[in-house]
């Protein structure tokens, strides 16, 4: 009995041992996940780290925002047989300009318009009607100065071939159709190199800026139509010519027209920004008199619209011109180290990277010399290390998607590299660069045409217009005016399309 057992006891070790090992066994293997759900983990993660950086959280009402974009997105991609189109540069299709999406572009409030050059902020309908206005513009109608503006205080002064430009226009000597496309970039299809058809635009419009009184008649519409189009601040780049005095003479008008407008429009702020050109072709010593009367006006004409928070009104220094045929910017790299340690309070606000040239490297050197913001930036993208160091050191691009292929660096908006860098969160604002000699709107078109062809949602949006006030270069006091305005406008903006 006592060995029956003793058997019993030793089979019941083994079989509880064996249960045992295949409990372990069936530890040690359990079913592997499949190669559809790692891929799917895998694909998941890869997705969600390449997705558009924000630091926007979206408010319920937002979200429903969010959602009635992405339906009048969806509604214009169809309306385009349902593919993105590829070209915007010339946003002038009754398809868009009927659409939701356009309608949500023209109401949103954009903050600020930070990269606009001179005189184009109006568009060319307005444009027009001011140049008919004014009895100083003659317009040329013969066959060398034909199309050209001409300011003749004393109508003495004018030339045999030259009109009035209401005159010219009544009389058909020139047609409007005629004149948009000779005052726009319309009238430069033909010409291989873009820029040199562009570079003339501005010759032709000069004498809209040739008195004080006409940069101010002319500010006065200009400013009335950005406070209408929902742009709480801008910072034009202007070259300031001339005698210190004259130089002076226009910022006060400017001023004047700013001044005039702010009482329509209390929150409305304008700054400027003094311009060199750096063309290769063109005298040196004009870039240091244009800088130079750029300090001047930075020293000597301040923004008093406020008696008791007065504050500068010319905030910054940058040198313009066609990036490929001008001199590089470590050219001028001792010249613009001077002046700012000189005057610590001006900004270096660069153009730097509008370039196709593997070997252009001005965003190096924008980089080094401190530039607050950078205009355009288009071939940072060359240059990855650089990247991470303006991301880092919060530099701000200043981004002109429009313009940017109106001036042919981009074929395909929806491959420009605006979208990588929302990506990789390097800081950038949308900007309108030179609007109506582009023939669009500004801002509106450049939100329409980044909204479509990166597929940007609100909090996307968002970001972008408050990187237009965050990186502004108003002193604290006006940008946190701005940021409260804008903030105001935006809560009353998300019932837009209910």
């Amino acid at each position: 009995m006592k060995k029956r057992l003793f058997v019993w006891f030793l089979l019941s070790i083994t079989v509880l041992t064996l249960l045992s090992g295949h409990a372990v066994k069936g530890a040690e293997t359990a079913p592997e996940e499949s190669f559809e759900q790692k891929y799917a983990q895998e694909r998941l993660s890869l997705a969600d780290a390449n997705r558009y950086q924000t630091d926007v959280t979206l408010s319920e009402d937002e979200k429903q925002l969010d959602e009635r974009l992405a339906e009048w997105k969806a509604e214009y991609i169809a309306s385009c047989n349902g593919s993105v189109p590829d070209k915007m540069s010339v946003i002038s299709d009754e398809t868009i300009w009927s659409s939701a999406l356009y309608a949500f572009c023209k109401s949103l409030p954009k903050g600020a318009d930070l990269h606009i050059h001179s005189e184009t902020l109006l568009p060319f309908d307005e444009v027009l009607a001011f140049v008919e206005s004014r009895d100083e513009l003659y317009i040329g109608t013969g066959q060398e100065n034909r199309y050209i503006l001409f300011c003749h205080e004393s109508p003495g002064d004018a030339g045999e071939d030259e009109l009035p430009v209401k005159e010219a226009l009544m009389q058909g000597v020139i047609g409007r159709e005629e004149l948009k496309k000779q005052w726009t970039i319309l009238g430069g299809e033909q010409y291989e190199d873009i820029w040199e058809w562009f570079e003339l635009l501005f010759d032709k419009e000069e004498a809209m800026s040739a008195t004080p009184a006409l940069l101010e008649a002319y500010y006065k519409e200009a400013f009335r139509y950005c406070c209408r189009n929902n742009i709480l601040h801008v910072e034009i780049r202007k070259v300031f010519s001339g005698s210190h005095e004259k130089a002076a003479a226009k910022a006060q008008a400017i001023r004047n027209a700013y001044y005039e407008v702010k009482k329509e429009y209390p929150g409305f702020i304008v700054s400027l920004v003094g311009a060199g050109l750096k063309r290769a072709d063109l005298d040196r010593e004009l870039t240091d008199v244009r800088l130079d009367n750029a300090v001047y006006i930075h020293e000597h004409v301040r923004d008093e619209s406020d008696p008791e928070h007065i504050h500068d009104f010319l905030i910054g220094i940058d040198l313009v011109n066609e990036e490929d045929r001008s001199r590089p910017l470590i050219e001028f790299a001792d010249q613009l180290d001077g002046i700012v340690k000189e005057h610590p309070r001006l900004n270096l606000l660069l153009h730097a990277g509008e370039s196709l040239e593997a070997s252009s490297d001005n965003v190096i050197d924008a980089y080094l010399l401190g530039a607050k913001r950078i205009g355009h930036g288009m071939n940072l993208y060359r240059f990855p290390d650089l990247m991470d160091l303006i991301r880092e050191d919060d530099i701000c691009l200043e981004i002109c998607p429009v313009s940017n292929q109106t001036l042919r660096y981009v074929s395909d908006l929806r491959s420009h590299p605006a979208a990588e860098y929302l990506k990789r969160g390097v800081p950038f604002c949308l900007c309108s660069d030179d609007p109506v000699y582009q023939e669009h709107t500004m801002l509106t078109d450049d939100f329409f045409a980044a909204i479509v062809c990166w597929d940007l949602s609100l909090a996307e949006i968002k970001q972008l217009c408050m990187n237009s006030i965050t990186y502004c270069c108003a002193d604290d006091f006006q940008k946190e005016e701005l940021m409260n305005n804008w903030e105001k406008q935006w809560e009353e903006f998300l019932s837009f399309g209910e």
